[in-house]
């Protein structure tokens, strides 16, 4: 049967559906957490390593994802990526006990892990250089809607029914996205000289010192990112007193920052400023980050520092993979494969450690390390990372032809 040819619009908006849900699979403990420590006679610490849990998966996965995709071509790797993803899903819904669901989870994460990088690679695949920033900044604000839209409905659905509801619905919208993908994602050709080309794919980025200096900061800025979301239910919470209910309209609007983020960092992606504008937000969102977790004044101050943080560092998922993109010659998947990563050492890190400072000093110390994360991945943009020489001739020539 022959295909129809989907337009790039179809495609951006299919792949940003898929990239938000994948997003929301891991996201989506957050305003769980209180509720499957009561489940599971456990802590909100405790419960809050499932993330971290899927967050190694996901990084594992992805890393291995990205070469055979350049290598054997994106379908059937997206394709069995929604597929488990949504079995996952479904199957957290139905756990039984604590070491069911991280079966579960683990499994969303490995699922998850082969979502987002082909979502971007093949952002580069369709979009020319001059506008692939604006494309992954879609991408981007799609999954900062699902952030905003989909935690707001996580906590609606837990209250209504409780803490299964959330993962029937979304494990379902998972699996109705599939066909879609299914009739209109392009089949990839196979490259030649496979097995050799699946690992010259990790030697020509690993020899770049400029891709592990963006992967690192980027990781430093997530962390403090998801730090800060996979604990701003629970501290709403247990400091501010709120029920599950009451938490819906705080965390959309805090919600609304990564959409802000996801924006903003599209727009400057081709700015020749873009790495001074990241270093200033990085900053920026540390001090929120610090300030949300910190103050007692107000659940609204709180949410308003949160908003902060969201929009200031997911800037970083807009630009780092533009930046990646350029350096990595024909290993595109690879590359954003290895980005993935870094922002599943963020998801780890934000989560277990940011579990670890709240057993050991409740909140106030989770904002410390967000502070902590935050400067250190600003510090990195500032001092290590570097231009491409793609990006810098493309400026020129830009300049050249507005003279």
């Amino acid at each position: 049967m022959i295909k129809p040819q989907a337009s790039p619009t179809l495609l951006l908006i299919l792949l940003s559906v898929a990239a938000s849900l994948t997003a929301l699979s891991l996201i989506m403990l957050g305003p769980l957490l209180v509720a499957l420590a009561n489940e599971f006679d456990t802590s909100v610490a405790v419960v809050g390593q499932l993330v971290g849990a899927s967050a190694i998966a996901w990084g594992i996965t992805t890393v291995l994802i990205g070469p055979i995709s350049d290598t054997y071509g994106r379908r059937l790797v997206l394709l069995t990526g929604v597929m488990l993803m949504g079995a996952g899903i479904l199957g957290s819904a139905v756990a039984w006990n604590y070491g069911s669901l991280l079966g579960f989870r683990l499994l969303t994460g490995v699922a998850s892990g082969m979502v987002p990088s082909i979502a971007i690679a093949a952002m580069a695949d369709i979009f020319p250089p001059e506008g692939r920033g604006k494309a992954i900044g879609w991408l981007v604000t799609a999954a900062g809607i699902s952030t905003t839209i989909g935690l707001a409905m996580v906590a609606f659905l837990l209250d209504v029914g409780g803490w299964r509801l959330p993962f029937y619905v979304i494990g379902g919208v998972t699996l109705v996205l599939w066909p879609l993908l299914w009739v209109w994602f392009p089949q990839s050709k196979k490259q030649q000289g496979q097995s050799l080309s699946f690992f010259s794919h990790y030697r020509e980025v690993a020899a770049n010192a400029s891709v592990w200096y963006v992967l690192t900061a980027n990781a430093m800025l997530l962390m403090a990112f998801f730090c800060m979301f996979s604990y701003l239910a629970a501290n709403l919470i247990q400091t501010h007193g709120m029920t599950a209910g009451e938490t819906v309209l705080p965390l959309a609007l805090a919600g609304l920052g990564v959409i802000a983020g996801g924006f903003i960092g599209g727009r400057i992606a081709d700015s020749r400023r873009r790495l001074n504008f990241l270093t200033l937000a990085a900053l920026l969102g540390g001090l929120l980050g610090f300030l949300a977790f910190v103050s007692t004044v107000s659940p609204w101050l709180t949410v308003v520092s949160s908003f902060g943080v969201a929009a200031s560092l997911r800037m970083s998922t807009a630009i780092a993979p533009t930046l990646l993109l350029e350096l990595a010659g024909s290993s595109r998947g690879t590359v954003i494969g290895m980005f993935a990563a870094s922002n599943q050492v963020g998801v780890f890190g934000g989560a277990s450690i940011g579990g670890v400072m709240l057993a050991m000093g409740g909140f106030p110390l989770v904002g410390f390390f967000c502070l902590g994360a935050a400067g250190m991945g600003g510090a990195m943009i500032l001092l290590k990372v570097r231009e491409s020489r793609e990006f810098l001739e493309r400026i020129a020539l830009r300049e050249a032809n507005a003279d």
